[in-house]
């Protein structure tokens, strides 16, 4: 688990150029001899290489099929599809197109080909591959041929020693491979004619048969051409076409009799009657009823019932009744008569209709016999004029075949080899020189030095003599050396205390332009960090020294800046007598100098033992909790008076900060002196050094309000 939350883009990378270039500086007559050493191989190569060349030839598969007439060709092309067009690429590769390139340029005795080195000589006596088949091989690895991306466009490519041959054969084998294209289709075209014309022989001799086959039976049986009318079934179907018109004049007739029947002898029957029969005498009837009708009306709404006008006129309504009813049976029986002549007339053409239907079933047989035969000699036909419309066709095509493949760029001679080239070999094995050069130095490591012999011991270390042997004779012992955090030049002011210092040097990591030392905080932060072990929040970090607490100070206020930029709860507590902070009592405060939360641990003078407790390392360690993620404490030197043991205990990590004067050897004399030697693995050194500055600004501090402060400050967070 990550000990505290840092953005790791804020940190600096964790590989460290410096090291690395020291080995590999250290190391340096290695790394430019090794690299000599594959300038001086690529030099002698090139010396002794002869060059080649390469020429190109770029032929186009056109996937169009150009047409000068609508006929089809008995071989089509090559296609649009990928896989066709990556087929041709494994065409002009084949054995048997590049071998016919190798005979028709005569080839075999071709010095470039048919030289036989020592090895090829060794792997004849064992009965290896002939003369021939060997100088074959050599100029079939020559040829080079590639698709150009997923174009229809195919570069074909020849190495040989002369830029002169490179392109006379590249353009050998694209001339070859375009023939081979056109011949392919005459050829077909050949072969497919003669088959045609083979096969339109016997097929005319089947249609001969098949039509002599129909005529014969046509004859024996007396059919005749259907155009003529005479034949059976013509009959049959003219006949029943007239028995489905008799048969729907009958029905026509039918209806018009039982209208006339349904009608009755009125003057409204009398009017439907003179619609299905026109009759003059009925329309005339109808009218002279209707007139004495209307006169009847008249006259018996002014005259009464009994005058005598009235009675003539009754007597000429009855007269013309009896003549309506005489015309209406006059019509119907003309409707039954026309009723009666068409139902004769669909019942002859009906008989006839049987009989000859019945002579119809008779002639079935010879029906579909001839009908068998006839389509026979029509499928014959059919067949016949296929066969020889293509043979025509594919007579035609003789000679006007075209090729799909074109040559859009023929080679020519190049002017520069195509191997080797000494614009990339030198560059190539300059750099692989150096990288092997600095492989085999980073492996061997940094270059030895005496005082970095572990058994050679160093002159400023400190000695630990065992106590019980302390004499003339005792030998020392060498002690483990806190980790070395680095060197840090802070910015600081001529003559200023601490606190003004430690004010120049926020100011200093906050203003733009001085990435230089915001960088080397931010890499103390993955130091720190990278000693600390995983253990719940808080971790507390103790900064001090070796004679003054000024550099402690200035430390501490660094690395609690440091983590406060990397987004970390950072909580400073300063330990010892602090006149400083007099003013302050023992509430929390802002340090004005630093910025940060700050907290003084140890009672002053003249108060009494539970405040003093109450203001102890341990009681603010409880009271803060998990409220912070980091507690840096800020204790006294240990030459000076006033720390306490304890403190250390208590720390994930100690710093000490060091002046120039001072080293680290001498920190680790005092650390296993006063807190013992297992306290040193969990220490590290950090050299201070201050580049002074003009006076800058006074301190000014901001304390916070009397009280309860721990616990008010633990809840804001």
């Amino acid at each position: 688990m990550k000990p505290a939350r840092i953005d790791d883009r804020a940190l600096p990378p964790l590989f460290d150029i410096g090291p690395l270039w020291a080995i590999l500086w250290g190391r340096r007559l290695l790394v430019f001899a090794i690299t000599g050493a594959a300038l001086l191989l690529a030099l002698l190569y090139l010396a002794v290489t002869s060059p080649s060349y390469t020429a190109t030839a770029s032929i186009l598969i056109d996937p169009r099929d150009a047409r000068a007439t609508n006929f089809n060709n008995v071989l089509p092309g090559i296609g649009a599809d990928s896989a066709a067009i990556a087929s041709q690429v494994f065409v002009i590769e084949s054995q048997d197109l590049l071998g016919t390139v190798f005979d028709s340029q005569k080839l075999q005795n071709d010095p470039e080909f048919s030289s036989r080195g020592p090895i090829s000589r060794l792997m004849s006596l064992f009965g290896g591959t002939s003369s021939q088949d060997a100088a074959f091989k050599r100029f079939q690895k020559a040829v080079s041929v590639e698709r150009e991306g997923l174009t229809y466009v195919i570069n074909v490519s020849f190495t040989s020693p002369s830029p002169e041959k490179a392109a006379r054969l590249a353009n050998a084998i694209v001339d070859r491979y375009k023939a081979s294209l056109a011949g392919e289709r005459e050829t077909a075209n050949d072969d497919v004619n003669s088959l045609l014309n083979d096969r339109i022989k016997g097929l005319q001799k089947d249609v001969s048969d098949a039509e002599r086959a129909v005529e014969d039976f046509k004859s024996q049986h007396r059919i005749v051409d259907p155009t003529d009318g005479g034949t059976l079934q013509s009959q049959l179907d003219q006949l029943t076409t007239q028995l489905i018109a008799a048969q729907g004049d009958a029905d026509k007739a039918k209806d018009r009799y039982n209208q006339a029947l349904a009608a009755g002898t009125s003057a409204a029957g009398l009017a439907k009657l003179s619609e299905i029969l026109s009759s003059n005498a009925a329309a005339n009837l109808r009218d002279d009823y209707n007139q004495r009708a209307t006169e009847l009306a008249n006259l018996e709404t002014m005259y009464g019932p009994r005058h005598p006008a009235i009675g003539r006129l009754r007597s000429e309504l009855d007269r013309i009744n009896r003549l309506m009813a005489g015309e209406a049976m006059r019509i119907r029986q003309q409707l039954k008569a026309n009723y009666d002549l068409a139902v004769q007339n669909a019942a002859k053409l009906q008989d006839k209709l049987e009989a000859l239907r019945q002579q119809s079933q008779d002639s079935s047989l010879a029906q579909v016999q001839l009908r068998q035969l006839d389509s026979r000699a029509q499928a014959a036909r059919t067949v016949l004029d296929d066969f020889l419309k293509r043979a025509q066709e594919t007579s035609q095509l003789q000679g006007v075949q075209t090729s799909e493949a074109r040559t859009i760029s023929a080679a020519a001679p190049p002017l520069q080899p195509t191997w080797p080239k000494p614009a990339l070999l030198l560059p190539v094995s300059v750099l692989l020189g150096l990288m092997a050069g600095c492989g085999l130095a980073l492996t061997l490591g940094p270059v030895g030095r005496p005082q970095d012999d572990p058994s050679i011991q160093r002159r400023d270390a400190p000695q630990a003599v065992d106590p019980a042997k302390d004499g003339p004779q005792a030998k020392p012992r060498s002690l483990p050396v806190p980790a070395d955090f680095g060197e840090y030049r802070l910015p600081g002011v001529a003559g200023g205390a601490a606190l003004a210092n430690i004010k120049a040097m926020r100011k200093s990591l906050f203003e733009t332009g001085n990435e230089t030392l915001s960088l080397a905080v931010l890499r103390l932060m993955r130091q720190i960090l990278g000693r600390l072990s995983d253990h719940p929040k808080p971790f507390v970090l103790l900064v001090s020294s070796m004679q003054s607490s000024a550099e402690a100070r200035l430390a501490g206020a660094m690395v609690g800046i440091g983590l406060q930029r990397a987004e970390q709860n950072v909580l400073v507590v300063e330990v010892g007598d602090l006149p400083h902070r007099a003013g302050y009592g023992s509430g929390l405060f802002i340090d004005g100098a630093s910025g940060l939360r700050t907290v003084a641990a140890g009672g002053a003078a003249g108060q009494g033992q539970q405040s003093r407790d109450r203001n102890s390392l341990p009681s603010i360690l409880a009271e803060a909790g998990n409220a912070f993620d980091f507690v840096l404490v800020v204790a006294p030197s240990l030459g000076e008076e006033g720390w306490d043991p304890e403190l250390f205990a208590k720390a994930d990590l100690t710093l000490f900060a060091l002046n120039r004067s001072e080293r680290a050897s001498d920190a680790a004399g005092l650390i296993e002196r006063h807190l013992g030697a297992g306290q040193v693995e969990r220490s590290a050194t950090l050299l201070i050094a201050q580049d002074s500055a003009q006076p800058g600004e006074t301190r000014q501090d901001v304390p916070s309000k009397a009280g309860d402060w721990r616990r008010g400050a633990i809840a804001r967070t």
